[in-house]
């Protein structure tokens, strides 16, 4: 298994410390834990996420027509 060296404040430190504990799991296997879960938030939704779409009973929100990219303003080159 590959390793991670991380810099922390102490303060943060004691939380994690303390958040092993209280999961009854080493410091290491508990930062890992959490580290793969950060990881994955952003690969995924929301829980209830799709269920949101067609919930909005507003008039204003409604889908438009394709708009012709010649319309555009014009775009400064990089």
């Amino acid at each position: 298994m590959a390793q991670l060296t991380i810099y922390i404040d102490e303060k943060t430190q004691a939380k994690a410390k303390q958040a092993a504990k209280r999961a009854n799991r080493s410091l290491s296997s508990w930062a890992c834990e959490q580290l793969s879960a950060a990881a994955e938030e952003g690969q995924s939704w929301p829980e209830g996420y799709f269920e949101l779409f067609g919930s909005v009973q507003d008039p204003s929100f409604s889908r438009h027509d394709d708009l012709d990219s010649a319309s555009d303003s014009p775009r400064e080159s990089l």
